[in-house]
């Protein structure tokens, strides 16, 4: 198997090339494979029931991956591997993850297509900044999500103890260790105190800040993962590879982070798809990654709840499924802000789009993830919740994919003027942080509206 320190080799030997010159080839390659392959998007299959196209699209993946690899910045080269190397590191990397602790241990694996068994579910908060103040509290609503395997918080807004945060600097490393001590303080307040943590440091970009923070002293968990992030589109660099050392020694898990876009470099949304799954190579390669966590966005509308996005969810979801073990967390992005319909609709067609497709979940970038204390939890838990409940129906690709369009004809039209709802602090007592009666209500009608869609709740 090529070892990382082959990978570190390669990217000081491998072809060198412009970055510019690198995005022509990405492009001109995702181009034409699509055409090779035959692979089209069909706005009236959201959730295609074809295997072949599942096969199909792997087999596109992986020579798409043999032809451009990735590219690392710091070098300018491209790093590539050949197709029985890719195969061989695919069939020697993990097929599940444990996060967490004692009763409040999750395990994340590998799911196949229209598989009975629960999907794992990370209730999350991403990267929805919030102040100092609030930032235990909204932690703490996140980690109570009943179905949570793990969980992960917020950001903090701006500053630490009034000075802005930036990279490098030494108040990134008190706010990354203050950071992971508050998130184990929020899951003892959930009562769930073993409860793992996805991503434990989001305020925190260098490595150095990072490893001075996980430690168990300020309350990390040896499950507790720290994430690799790809760099749009299938680019790494030194600074994210910098803490593969660490984690391989400490033992520390690895998540590699994807958001291919569609809309650039990698076009539409079947050569999205297409370096969505070459995404998981560089994860395996660049990062050792032992699962992954795919979050392909619209570039122009920033969400991945539209009709071509939701199709690239499952086919990439289903090409994995079919033809590998790796872990898949699929990330749904929403555009809608919290306690609006729209934004309950968005998550529940991506729960039902990926774990019909062979996917685990993620939820929830809230309204576009960028707007401060616009989050909130009662939408993911009722991703949870769907995502069970089709699994546990057994339902199929044709049914998933008639409820889809249902759920698309309720939201889809709205997507460019999606509602921003209500800050956090607008819909919890902030005292007890509890939901309050009216966005409650809004739950429960959510809930009745699902359930006359054929959801069958009584199997919660």
């Amino acid at each position: 198997m090529v070892s990382f320190w082959e990978v570190l080799e390669r990217c000081g030997k491998g072809q060198r090339m412009q970055e510019a010159d690198y995005d022509t080839l990405l492009y001109k390659s995702v181009s034409s494979l699509t055409e090779k392959y035959d692979i089209k998007f069909n706005p009236q299959a959201i959730v295609p029931d074809d295997d072949s196209l599942a096969d199909r699209a792997y087999q596109a993946g992986i020579e798409l991956f043999e032809q451009v690899g990735f590219y690392c910045l710091d070098t300018k080269r491209v790093v590539r591997f050949s197709r029985s190397e890719i195969e061989e590191r695919v069939a020697l990397a993990p097929d599940t993850y444990t996060w967490g602790e004692g009763k409040d241990r999750g395990v994340t694996y590998n799911r196949g297509i229209e598989d009975s068994r629960d999907p794992s579910f990370v209730a999350s908060g991403l990267g929805v900044p919030v102040p100092q103040d609030m930032f235990v509290k909204v932690c703490q609503a996140i980690a109570s999500v009943p179905l949570a395997d793990a969980f992960c918080g917020v950001s903090l807004q701006d500053t630490f103890r009034g000075i802005p945060i930036r990279a490098g600097h030494p108040i990134e490393v008190a706010a990354a260790i203050w950071d992971v001590t508050k998130r184990r303080e929020a899951a003892r307040l959930a009562g769930r105190p073993g409860l793992g943590l996805y991503a434990m440091i989001s305020c925190a970009e260098s490595t150095a800040a990072i490893i001075a923070a996980s430690s168990e002293k300020f309350g990390a968990l040896p499950a507790d993962v720290t994430q690799n992030g790809a760099i749009a589109e299938l680019k790494v660099d030194f600074a994210r590879m910098n803490k593969v050392p660490w984690q391989m020694e400490s033992g520390a898990g690895i998540a590699g982070l994807y958001g291919p876009l569609m809309g650039g470099y990698a076009g539409g949304p079947e050569g999205t798809m297409l370096t969505q799954i070459a995404h998981f190579f560089l994860g395996l390669f660049a990062f050792n990654a032992d699962y992954h966590i795919p979050f392909p966005i619209d570039l122009h509308q920033v969400c991945n709840s539209t009709s071509p996005m939701l199709w690239l969810v499952s086919v990439y979801s289903q090409a994995l499924a079919r033809n590998t073990h790796l872990l898949n967390q699929s990330v749904s992005m929403a555009a809608a802000g919290p306690a609006t319909r729209m934004l309950f609709y968005e998550l529940a067609a991506h729960a039902v789009t990926a774990t019909v497709s062979g996917a685990n979940l993620v939820a929830a970038g809230i309204a576009r993830d960028k707007y401060p204390e616009r989050v909130s939890t009662l939408e993911i838990q009722t991703a949870s919740e769907v995502g069970h409940i089709v699994a546990r129906m057994g339902m199929t690709r044709k049914d998933a994919n008639k409820l889809v369009k249902v759920l698309l004809g309720k939201y889809e039209k709205q997507v460019a003027d999606a509602p921003l709802g209500k800050k956090f602090s607008e819909i919890y007592d902030m005292d007890k942080v509890t939901a309050q009666p009216e966005y409650l209500e809004l739950y429960e009608s959510i809930r009745r509206e699902l359930a006359e869609l054929g959801l069958n709740y009584s199997l919660l």
